[in-house]
């Protein structure tokens, strides 16, 4: 996401791109399954740039409890900050976006977040049924 110091706007301007989720990568627990989209609004202080992003995308994973797989949509709000001088012609948000997405996904993902898991004994998905284990204890 290359962006000219120059075409910054003194009101700030409007950005849109997507990352290809190749270039995000997958983590242990999930992978974006199409581009990330990245809509920044970008201002000129002084000797920075200020990035206020919103990046949103659709992820596959399998639930940490009932070891399901679903899709899911992700999105979340950055400040970025990048210093530049009199010198600067451009500066590339790409690798500022992609390093606050790995570090904001979820470590632990739940198909929903009243997911009842799997049951201990005999293994059935809870959401799905009830089993008899918990009417023998």
């Amino acid at each position: 996401m290359k962006i000219s110091v120059s075409d910054i706007k003194p009101e700030g301007s409007e950005v849109k791109c997507q990352i290809s989720n190749e270039i995000i990568g997958k983590t242990e627990v999930l992978e974006f399954i199409e581009p990330v989209k990245v809509i920044a609004k970008v201002e000129r202080i002084d000797e920075e740039v200020i990035a206020e992003t919103v990046v949103s995308g659709r992820y596959s994973a399998v639930c940490s409890r009932c070891l399901e797989e679903f899709e899911q949509l992700w999105e979340k709000n950055f400040l970025i900050g990048i210093e530049i001088d009199r010198r600067t012609e451009y500066i590339d948000l790409g690798e500022e976006i992609r390093q606050e997405v790995i570090l904001n996904l979820p470590t632990k993902v739940l198909c929903d977040k009243d997911c009842k898991g799997l049951c201990p004994n005999c293994g059935k998905n809870l959401n799905n049924e009830k089993c008899k284990c918990s009417s023998m204890s």
